[in-house]
C-alpha cells in the first residue's frame, strides 16, 4: 500500500509540472525540481530517467525518479548501492558539484540518474542568480 500511495504521489507531481517550469518553489519554501524536459535527451538504457528534487531550506531532502523505462532490475541496483540518496543533505550547489559513481550492473541507468540530478540542481542555481 506505502508503494502505491508513493507511485500515485510521484506521479501527481510530476502532473503538476508545467512542460516549461521544471522548478517550483511551493509556500513553505520547499523546492521541487523535475528534470522531465530539462533532460529529455539525455538517455539511459531504455529511454529518459528522469527524477524529482526536492530542497527543504536549501538542501537536497530526496531525490526520486519519476515514470521511466528502466529495468526493474536495475532500478534495484541503484537502490541497493543508495545512489538516489548520495546527495541527501547536501547544498544545491554541493549537491551540483559531487563526483558520484556510477553503479556497476547499472551504468548506463545511473549515469542518465547522475546527469539529472546535476543538471537539474544547475537550472535552479541558474534560475536563482
Amino acid at each position: 500500500m506505502k508503494k502505491l500511495l508513493s507511485i500515485l504521489l510521484v506521479g501527481a507531481l510530476s502532473l503538476a509540472f508545467a512542460p516549461d517550469e521544471p522548478v517550483i518553489t511551493q509556500k513553505d519554501g520547499m523546492v521541487l525540481i523535475n528534470t522531465t524536459t530539462l533532460c529529455a535527451k539525455y538517455e539511459g538504457y531504455n529511454g529518459p530517467t528522469p527524477v524529482l528534487i526536492t530542497l527543504k531550506e536549501g538542501k537536497v531532502a530526496q531525490v526520486q525518479a519519476l515514470t521511466n523505462q528502466e529495468s526493474p532490475a536495475y532500478f534495484e541496483l541503484l537502490k541497493e548501492e543508495k545512489l538516489f540518496e548520495r546527495w541527501n543533505g547536501l547544498t544545491a550547489a554541493d549537491a551540483a558539484a559531487l563526483e558520484v559513481d556510477i553503479v556497476s550492473g547499472a551504468t548506463y541507468s545511473s549515469d542518465a540518474i547522475i546527469h539529472n540530478v546535476r543538471t537539474g540542481l544547475i537550472y535552479y542555481l541558474d534560475s536563482t542568480k
